[in-house]
């Protein structure tokens, strides 16, 4: 049991490895600034890194369905992440930061103040905007990507 838990901590390391191999020296800036609203900029990028898991695929003994599964669960996983709405709803409801969840005070020519409701996307700018946020941003998308390698090593693992 002890050997087989450290071999699916040594095939996470190799998916980790290219994970971050791909992700990060495979896009450009400009991709990485504009992926999250652009759908075929993400696609295109999504592509690039599931590509990048074949070589490695093409050494287990993967059937035809855990193929389809491993590629699908990499390609999805990946679209929808880079979108940063998991990021955004944990930001709203779990770190939920004064930035998205205080009223909005705004001074008119007039000099009087109107407090508006929170406005969370705004918010949500604001607080990527500063040092911990971006901090905290990248970590909590790096590990929800880092989650989905789990149980493509797994699959690996059933095969050795």
């Amino acid at each position: 049991m002890l050997f087989r838990l450290a071999l699916l901590g040594g095939l996470f390391s190799i998916l980790a490895f290219i994970h971050f191999a791909s992700d990060f020296l495979l896009q450009s800036h400009s991709e990485a600034m504009v992926k999250h609203n652009h759908p075929k900029i993400r696609a295109k990028h999504c592509l690039i890194y599931t590509a990048s898991f074949i070589p490695l695929f093409c050494f287990t003994q993967f059937g035809l369905i855990e193929w389809i599964i491993a590629l699908n669960v990499l390609f999805w996983s990946h679209f929808y992440l880079d979108t940063y709405h998991f990021v955004w709803l944990w930001a709203k409801y779990v770190r939920r930061p004064p930035e998205m969840t205080l009223p909005i005070q705004r001074t008119n020519a007039d000099g009087y103040v109107n407090v508006l409701p929170p406005d969370p996307k705004a918010g949500f700018v604001e607080f990527v905007s500063t040092p911990l946020g971006k901090i905290l941003m990248i970590a909590v998308d790096q590990i929800t990507h880092l989650s989905f390698l789990f149980p493509i090593a797994y699959m690996i693992l059933r095969h050795i």
